[in-house]
Order: C-alpha cells, then sequence, then structure tokens
C-alpha cells in the first residue's frame, strides 16, 4: 500500500474489517556428525528432474520436509523405492518429501534416464551443485534428513534398519526411523531416535583436474537464473534485457556478479536479519560466490544435458485465474504533460454475500504512465456522487480519494510482487462496497489511455466460519513523519517516529513508504522486556522497487511494545534519484517531488475487540503528531 495518502484515507486501512562406513558391526559404529541439530536450512532454489521449481527458503505452509538423498547407480539406494513411495503417499498431505541426486558427474539428463525405471512418485531435486549436500552434510546414499516446519533438523540416518550391513540384509524390518520421525514430527514431538548409521553406498568426494571448470552455465548458473531472474528478464517483462539463453547470461557475466554482490539484483531491498518474509528473493552467499567465479573463469558452458528445463511462467494473471476481475468502467486519458495526476475511479464489486480477500492481483492498463495505485472501499455511496459530479471517468482529488473510507484492499507500485496473505488471513469486503481505484499517473510527453484492472481472491471459507478462527482478520495502522524540510545538499537528513501499542496484536506484514529522496528506512520493535525486533531494514532504498512485505510466520507483540521508524533522506547532488538539479528544498507532501516518511504495519490479533481496538488508537494518535505548516 502506498502512501501519498492522508490520515483519512490511510484509515481505510481498517478492515473490520544427518552414516558411517562399513567396519563389520553397525551397531557400534561412531555416529559421524552431520547438518548441525539447531542449524536451519539455506534458502536456495533447486528444480526436481521434471523442472519443477522448489524455493526450499520458503516455506508458507510451516509443515515439515523430508529429504532422501539416493542415487541410481547404488543398489541399496534403489532397494527402498517402494518403501519411499509409500512414505510420500502416506504423508503427503502434510509433509515436504524429497529424493536428492547430489552426484555432478552426472548429467540432469541421465539422472531422470536413470531414475525412469524406478517409478518414483516424489520429486528428486538435482542438487548438481552440492548446495543441499553442503547444507545437510550425508556421507551415504540412501540417508534420510527429517525437518521441522521450522527448519530445525530433528532426524539423519538410516531409512529403516532392513540393511544390517553392505550384502547384508534382514528377513524382517522391525525399525522404521524415518517413518518414526516424520510421525513424531507431525506430533509435535522429538524423534524417537535423533540419529542412526546409514548402511550404503559412500559419498565420496571427486578429484578436480584443474581443465576442467569449477562452475559451468549449464549445471550451476542457468539454475539461479532461472529462479531469480527470469521472472522479469525474459521476452515481454518489465527488464531491459533478456537472461533466457546462455549466450545472453553470459556476455553479461561480469555485470551480473557485480550488480548481484551489491545487491542490486535481484530487486529486493531488504536486507537479512529480520524474520522471514514471504517471497524473499535474496542470494545465498554459495549463489553469489557461483556466479563471481564464474564470472571470472571465462564464464565455460558445460554439458547442456545439464541444462534445467526453463521454468514456466502463467501467462496473465500470476496467481492463477481470479475469484472476481473488475475493471475501470471506461478507458481515462492521461494528457502529454503537466503535473502528476491523481485520479479516483469507482468501480462496483458485484458478490452475493460479504467475503474476505486473501489477495489482489493488479494489471495496470498502461505501465508508462501508471506509477501506483491505492484500493478504498466505499460502503456509502459517496464516491459515486463525486464521480457524476465531473464530466471525464472518475474525479480528481490530489489529497485523497475525497471521502472516509470504510475499507481498504492494499495497493499497487511498480515492482510490486502479487501474493496472498498468510496463513488463510483476509482483509474485510462488505457486499454492496465499491472499489476506489485511485491511480497515480506520470504524463510522459504524449497522450497516453489506460483501463487498469484487478483481480481479487477470495478467502475459501465463508466470512463468519474464518472469522470463528483466531487471528484471521486483517487491518492495518501506520506511523508518519509529517514535520519534513529538508535542505538542498544534505546527504543524511533523518525523521523519525514511534508508537505504542496499547493491545496485543499480531504482525503479519509491514509496508514502508518514502520518496526519490530515500536513502534508508529501518523499522524495529522494543518490547516490555526492552529487548529489541528488527521488523525490516532496507539499508538502500529504491523508490521503483516499493512492495508489501508478509511475514513468512506471523508473530505475536505484546501490550506495550514500542513500534520505531527511522528513515534517512539525501537531498544532495550525489543521488542519482534526486528529481532537483541543482538540488532544491524539500518539504512534506503528496506529490512526487515532495518527501514522506511512512511506515504501514498489518495486523491482526486473537480478539477481533483488539484489532478494532488499536486501529481506532492508532487513528487518534496520528491526529496528534505535528503538522506545522512549512513555507516553501
Amino acid at each position: 500500500m502506498l502512501p501519498s495518502i492522508p490520515k483519512a484515507i490511510l484509515f481505510s486501512t481498517w478492515v473490520l474489517t544427518l552414516g558411517v562406513p562399513f567396519t563389520g558391526r553397525a551397531e557400534t559404529l561412531p555416529l559421524v556428525p552431520s547438518a548441525q541439530k539447531n542449524a536451519p536450512l539455506t534458502p536456495f532454489s533447486l528444480f526436481d528432474l521434471s523442472g519443477k521449481h522448489f524455493d526450499l527458503g520458503q516455506n508458507d505452509g510451516q509443515r515439515p520436509r523430508v529429504f532422501v538423498f539416493l542415487s541410481y547407480e547404488c543398489p541399496i539406494s534403489n532397494s527402498y523405492s517402494r518403501t519411499l513411495n509409500d512414505l510420500y503417499e502416506a504423508h503427503k498431505a502434510k509433509v515436504d518429501f524429497f529424493g536428492v541426486i547430489y552426484d555432478s558427474t552426472i548429467t540432469r539428463q541421465k539422472a531422470a534416464q536413470g531414475f525412469a525405471d524406478f517409478k518414483l512418485t516424489f520429486p528428486i531435486l538435482f542438487d548438481g551443485s552440492g548446495m543441499l549436500v553442503k547444507a545437510l552434510k550425508p556421507t551415504h546414499v540412501p540417508q534420510s534428513f527429517v525437518l521441522d516446519s521450522q527448519n530445525q533438523l530433528v532426524y539423519s540416518g538410516a531409512i529403516d534398519n532392513t540393511w544390517q550391513a553392505l550384502s547384508r540384509r534382514r528377513l524382517v524390518t522391525d525399525k522404521h526411523y524415518l517413518a518414526d520421525a516424520i510421525t513424531a514430527t507431525l506430533a509435535g514431538k522429538p524423534a524417537p531416535v535423533a540419529q542412526t548409521p546409514t548402511i550404503g553406498c559412500l559419498i565420496e568426494a571427486l578429484p578436480k583436474p584443474t581443465e576442467k571448470p569449477k562452475w559451468t552455465y549449464s549445471r550451476d548458473v542457468a539454475p539461479i537464473i532461472y529462479s531469480r531472474c527470469l521472472n522479469c528478464h525474459r521476452e515481454g517483462q518489465i527488464a531491459p534485457f533478456e537472461l533466457a539463453t546462455y549466450e545472453q547470461v553470459a556476455k553479461r557475466a561480469k555485470q551480473i556478479a557485480r550488480v548481484t554482490q551489491d545487491r542490486l539484483m535481484p530487486p529486493w531491498m531488504p536486507a537479512a536479519g529480520h524474520e522471514k518474509l514471504v517471497g524473499e528473493r535474496w542470494l545465498t552467499a554459495e549463489e553469489l560466490r557461483i556466479l563471481k567465479e564464474w564470472a571470472e573463469n571465462g564464464q565455460p558452458q558445460g554439458d547442456q544435458q545439464d541444462l534445467p528445463a526453463p521454468p514456466p511462467f502463467a501467462v496473465g494473471w500470476q496467481l492463477g485465474k481470479p475469484d472476481l476481475i473488475v475493471k475501470m468502467t471506461t478507458p481515462f486519458t492521461i494528457p502529454a504533460d503537466g503535473p502528476d495526476l491523481l485520479q479516483n475511479f469507482v468501480i462496483p464489486i458485484d458478490i452475493p454475500e460479504d467475503k474476505l480477500v486473501a489477495a489482489v492481483e493488479f494489471h495496470p492498463g498502461n505501465k508508462r504512465v501508471a506509477h501506483h495505485a491505492v484500493l478504498f472501499l466505499d460502503e456509502t455511496g459517496t464516491a459515486r456522487k463525486l464521480d457524476q459530479a465531473t464530466p471525464e471517468p472518475g474525479y480528481s482529488n490530489f489529497a485523497g480519494p475525497g471521502f472516509f473510507p470504510s475499507g481498504a484492499l492494499g495497493g499497487w507500485s511498480v515492482g510490486n510482487t502479487p501474493r496472498p496473505l498468510p496463513n488463510g488471513m483476509g482483509r474485510y469486503l462488505k457486499k454492496g462496497s465499491d472499489l476506489v481505484l485511485q491511480m497515480h499517473y506520470h504524463p510522459t510527453g504524449k497522450k497516453e489511455t489506460d483501463q487498469s484492472e484487478i483481480g481479487l481472491y477470495f478467502v475459501k471459507k465463508p466470512v463468519k466460519e474464518a472469522l470463528k478462527e483466531s487471528a484471521k482478520l486483517v487491518g492495518s495502522i501506520w506511523l508518519a513523519n509529517y514535520e519534513m524540510d529538508i535542505p538542498a545538499g544534505e546527504k543524511n537528513y533523518k525523521r523519525s517516529t514511534q508508537y505504542t501499542l496499547p493491545k496485543e496484536v499480531i504482525m503479519v506484514g509491514v509496508v514502508p513508504h518514502m520518496h526519490l529522496l530515500g536513502k534508508a528506512i529501518k523499522v524495529t520493535a522494543t518490547l516490555p522486556d526492552r529487548s529489541t525486533k528488527t521488523l525490516i531494514d532496507i539499508p538502500l532504498w529504491n523508490y521503483n522497487w516499493q512492495d508489501e512485505y508478509y511475514f513468512e510466520k506471523p508473530f505475536k507483540l505484546p501490550a506495550g511494545t514500542v513500534l520505531h521508524v527511522e528513515g534517512i533522506f539525501d537531498n544532495s547532488a550525489e543521488n542519482p534519484s534526486n528529481p532537483s538539479s541543482p538540488p532544491k528544498r524539500v518539504t512534506w507532501g503528496e506529490g512526487t517531488k515532495d518527501e514522506m516518511l511512512y511506515c504501514f504495519f498489518l495486523l491482526s490479533a486473537e480478539k477481533t475487540e483488539d484489532l478494532i481496538h488499536v486501529i481506532l488508537d492508532n487513528l487518534k494518535h496520528d491526529t496528534k503528531q505535528p503538522r506545522k505548516k512549512i513555507e516553501k
């Protein structure tokens, strides 16, 4: 949700709204430490042998995960095909289950052919770069690992005790280590046995001849590009060039290494050090090292049989077919020049009953002129009257929508990624409400037209049923500092604001906002015990990549917690985003060339009345903030 919004508009956010080598007796073998028990799985992305992408750093559903390292060249590994299929079928509804092939001497294509005869029904990840091997440290195949919903290692070792030693197989299997660990984890209990020796084929380090490249495009670089870059760097998307082929990537290898090392790409502003956010595009240190060393060593292409299949992308609606699509009723014409426009369009919403909106996907009709949008709700009909009073489609009102909104559905800006609220949460949409779409347009030097549309995705349960469950309703509060007076040439102008929560809340997400002079913004929470929690830290603000940031696992903040927002602004000539040359004095305001310090907080609560209390208290707090009139 983007501001350019005074307090009345912001109130619309109320939406009431893991074995060892065999030495003879497996039972007496010392255990070789595997991954550290309390070390979470490092986030990265891998593709399975069918070409499906899995972001292992994301776990929105908070499901346990099972990884079993396999090799079709190992007979012990192959002997477990049916056992593993049965385990997968029994638990796939509640557990993410993966096979892993680690052997970098085997191509992806050969691996797919090798496993075809065993008819495994679960995804088999191709870990050619050895990232999972480094994270979990298996010593044999088959070796299994169980991670709980918090990505903590709870079991590593054998699948069961079928194999007593190499070439010695028991007639009766009476210990089912992996199955027991899964069952215990699902019940929130420790695994009965946390680690066992693994009998199987030894994972050995390969020699590294100097003539063989350490990293290749096909095996190592392409999976990173496919998972992190192709969303934008492909035909028809917003990025200025494509990265869909080896040639396209190789000729920009050093540039890619530089912008990724500098954290400019992928476009993800938040730094590490906070609660995990949904949709994170943060590259790991290993991924950064692969890109840098590959660029520095001649960009070898490698064996094309190692290439994963290009990932499929949704055509049209990124979140799938919406439950309801609404559109500006009439195209709107933006003049060739003149000041920025804020135009409000009234769009009727035809729904048979009240709904909770889980996600919104905004499609600008004209990307050249559309800068951002805010989605308000009006159940009074006031916006319709304002629209009827003007001859053009919609009505203009730069300082807000012109009425007191009854709710809001979020917003859109350049760089925004559509995503649902976590854990089945939703914003309240009352039957009979109008959607009031406030569009911020930039004239381009020629006459343009726009007719934007919005896809709405509803929580599947009826509102009354959903609201019986705790913490399903999401509302918003905000913090702002309205006293902006930034001298020309000032590089580190600081402003801050804070607010004390009167009730316990569940923090769902944050939406920081500044304009073109924004340099950095940090949002923290100081708890009553005086401990401090970083909610989001953006050390290098980029006006063009603003987003709504949802926490993967929403968390509680107790009453008495102090939310604090601090922003730093750069009004010097060294700021490439400075709209004025030479720099000019800048004060608070709604326009793009004015400046703001806002942060919205998406909240829920165990009790709906507590959420409403916080929203109303925050509104009262905002009315008391200094609003010194500054003469320009």
